[in-house]
């Protein structure tokens, strides 16, 4: 039992040290470091001796968690953990969107999606039934234009608005540019208003209500949207636009309990 113990201490210990050197390196400021940080720069910040900073630094090098430029022999974060923590942030989002969702769905009794942008389209990551005879289809990993869809506007409520113009005129179906213009004018009031309406855009029964989901640094990730028969959502579009937007705060706060939302 207590060679078990130990183990486990020092497996811990391990793990510490090494999530200590990746804050480290996270941390340094790319005005100052814009090469990154020598051996002797992270020994002398973590307060640990060079040569066993040294070491490993080399295992996550081995590893591929960091990366080494060849000339000056600085380390930095690299592109393999990057790619790890988008993944990894990937799956949590949808982990703790599910329970959240079906929350929302209970509440407005209308089909919940979480979406997110893909090659220029939205992509349904997730959805949430309302188990109502009549309700919008369940479209999980299926792409739509991001002109057709609440969700669409919400993903694009950051993108520059000549940026937006130009997304939409190159999509596959056709839209003219005052189409183009109208669009814009959606994501334009979306901003203000919080959340984005497509009233009956997609379909000419439907109406959905996005909003977007911001990540700990500020960025649009995804985006919740609630959708269903315009005769039934159209009327209380204000009232479910105020459980959405209380879904997306609350979802923002489980994915960083520390960064402030700002949906």
């Amino acid at each position: 039992m207590a060679l078990e113990q130990n183990r486990v201490a020092a497996v811990q210990s391990g793990a510490s040290r090494v999530m200590a050197i990746l804050d480290v390196l996270s941390a340094a400021d790319a005005s100052a470091f814009p090469d990154g940080l020598s051996v002797a720069d992270v020994s002398r910040l973590l307060g640990r001796e060079k040569s066993v900073v040294s070491r490993q630094l080399k295992s996550l090098l081995e590893t591929g968690l960091v990366a080494r430029d060849e000339e000056s022999g600085r380390y930095d974060l690299s592109w393999r953990l990057f790619a790890l923590a988008v993944r990894a942030g990937d799956q949590r989002l949808t982990k703790l969107a599910a329970p959240l969702m079906l929350r929302l769905t209970e509440a407005v009794r209308e089909r919940t999606y979480l979406t997110v942008l893909s090659d220029g389209e939205v992509l349904t990551v997730h959805s949430e039934s309302s188990r109502r005879s009549i309700e919008a289809v369940n479209w999980v990993g299926r792409t739509i234009p991001v002109n057709r869809s609440s969700s669409g506007m919400a993903l694009l409520m950051d993108h520059d608005d000549e940026h937006i113009l130009e997304m939409v005129r190159r999509g596959d179906d056709g839209v003219s540019a005052s189409e183009a213009r109208a669009f814009l004018a959606k994501v334009q009031e979306a901003r203000q208003r919080g959340y984005s309406v497509a009233n009956r855009m997609f379909d000419p029964e439907l109406t959905g209500i996005g909003a977007p989901v911001r990540d700990f640094s500020g960025r649009i990730k995804a985006a919740v949207n609630i959708s269903g028969p315009a005769f039934r959502v159209e009327p209380h579009t204000q009232v479910f636009g105020a459980h959405l937007l209380a879904t997306v705060r609350a979802l923002q706060s489980s994915l960083c309990p520390e960064a402030r939302s700002t949906a």
